[in-house]
């Protein structure tokens, strides 16, 4: 049964026919008491399309739909996501300096929607984020976006570790971001391919992942507040970066 006022599509066999077609699931809910043989499929079928699969309470699923959920569901998407190697060799090829954008446990709708919103007006060229871990992107984050998020390429990736590491082999450099260590971002050369990585306000990056950068930047402040919003920071080093390259239009 598809309801498709909140993009749910529940029942076994409606989410496993999903799961097996070209249709983009944004994450998979099952009941933490399944097993048996649907429960290895949807897992199956899961892991193969590296979509998020969560485990519930039943409770929980019950209050997420009045239908006969048979202890299964799964959210549609409401944009398609880009493959990340071939998003990479496309960008590569296609544009010579890309700017990738990639978000470390940026749960908050709304700071996802403003941070492509900045992204697209000031021309980045892609979005990664992880399949876990990370704001959804449905009508909320949509809507923060001013339609941003339907017209910028995004990615979502198992691994951001792994995503870094494979991007670094193209020549992108990894830019990681800090309150007040890093680099001014005045002071920083942002020209060449770059791998924008920016973490949540309430934790900053993880530190496996501020080790892959190859530099750390920071924006010099005048006040006393402690930093800002994390989509005002995405914004502003974007803008340093189109400053520097002279606000290049990005090409069709």
């Amino acid at each position: 049964m598809l309801e498709t006022g909140n993009q749910l599509i529940v029942g076994r066999k409606p989410v496993l026919d999903a799961l097996d077609s070209d249709m983009q699931i944004e994450k998979v809910l099952i009941e933490r008491e399944l097993t048996g043989e649907i429960e290895i499929k949807i897992r199956k079928l899961c892991r193969e399309r590296s979509i998020p699969l969560q485990r519930i309470p039943r409770q929980v699923l019950d209050k997420a739909s009045s239908a006969n959920h048979q202890g299964v569901m799964c959210f549609v998407s409401l944009i398609e996501y880009q493959s990340f190697d071939e998003l990479v060799d496309d960008l590569i090829f296609r544009k010579g300096e890309p700017v990738f954008v990639f978000l470390d446990q940026v749960k908050d709708v709304r700071n996802l929607g403003a941070i492509a919103r900045s992204a697209e007006v000031l021309g980045a060229s892609a979005l990664v984020i992880p399949e876990n871990s990370s704001a959804a992107i449905n009508d909320f984050a949509i809507k923060a976006s001013a339609g941003a998020l339907l017209k910028l390429p995004i990615s979502r990736v198992p691994s951001l570790q792994t995503a870094l590491k494979t991007i670094r082999l193209h020549g992108v450099r990894i830019v990681a971001t800090s309150m007040k260590d890093g680099n001014p971002i005045h002071k920083e050369d942002f020209s060449g391919p770059i791998a924008l990585l920016m973490g949540s306000e309430e934790k900053g990056i993880r530190p496996h992942l501020q080790r892959t950068a190859d530099t750390t930047v920071s924006i010099p402040q005048i006040g006393t507040t402690d930093s800002l919003n994390v989509s005002v920071a995405t914004g502003v080093i974007l803008y340093e970066i189109a400053r520097q390259r002279g606000f290049p239009v990005n090409p069709e």
